[in-house]
């Protein structure tokens, strides 16, 4: 008897950490970038296409972060959250920089690559496209190219997305570009902004600095 009462408690501790595991997730947020928080982001350095993204290419500066591609480089930059977060909307108001061959990301991701990923990556150019693309069990299931309303790169526009079980939703504007129902990803997963120059675009360095500026990240779980 002293057995099974030590099995049921084994048990029940397992169902209570795996619970507590699932449960831990970040809280909804406001972020308007008045300040670099490092107790919700981490500014990342690691390879990337053909760009190197470099922790010093982002700073705050007057109210929003600021993204920075140094003149006649393929550098790059990104933050990823410290949290993991789930189910929500998750949105972003940013103006791009006129950067061809380069585009801005911002996006839901967890390792390892094509196991969960859910996608928006704009064309900083005056092309206008924009990319929705979504990852799920070790391979992409859907990615689709659009054509944008307004020139990114001419000013200020919320990007976002609505992750929920069975449902990947884009909007730019509040306007509705792009939803699946299959094929989307499982599980919590950090949130990403980054600037970078990916190898099936041309690698074509700007002559002078090029900046991305983020005014403001929410996110609504």
């Amino acid at each position: 008897m002293r057995g099974v009462w030590v099995l049921f408690a084994v048990g029940v501790a397992q169902v209570l950490l795996f619970a507590g595991m699932a449960q831990a997730v970040g809280a909804s947020f406001f972020d308007d970038f008045l300040t670099f928080d490092e107790s919700r982001w981490t500014k990342t350095e690691h390879d990337l296409g053909r760009s190197h993204l470099n922790p010093a290419n982002v700073e705050v500066v007057d109210g929003n972060a600021r993204f920075k591609i140094p003149g006649r480089t393929l550098q790059g930059a990104e933050i990823r959250s410290d949290e993991l977060y789930h189910h929500g909307v998750y949105s972003s108001r940013m103006k791009l920089p006129h950067a061809p061959s380069s585009i801005t990301g911002f996006f839901l991701y967890r390792p390892p690559d094509h196991e969960r990923e859910i996608d928006i990556e704009v064309f900083n150019d005056s092309s206008r496209r924009v990319l929705f693309t979504t990852y799920s069990g070790g391979r992409q299931t859907h990615t689709v190219t659009k054509q944008l309303p307004f020139d990114p790169t001419a000013g200020y526009h919320t990007y976002a997305f609505r992750y929920d079980a069975g449902l990947a939703r884009f909007v730019v504007d509040g306007n509705v570009m792009q939803t699946w129902k299959t094929g989307v990803p499982k599980g919590s997963m950090y949130l990403y902004t980054n600037l970078w120059f990916p190898t099936w675009l041309d690698g074509k360095k700007p002559l002078v600095d090029s900046y991305l500026h983020v005014d403001w990240t929410r996110y609504s779980g």
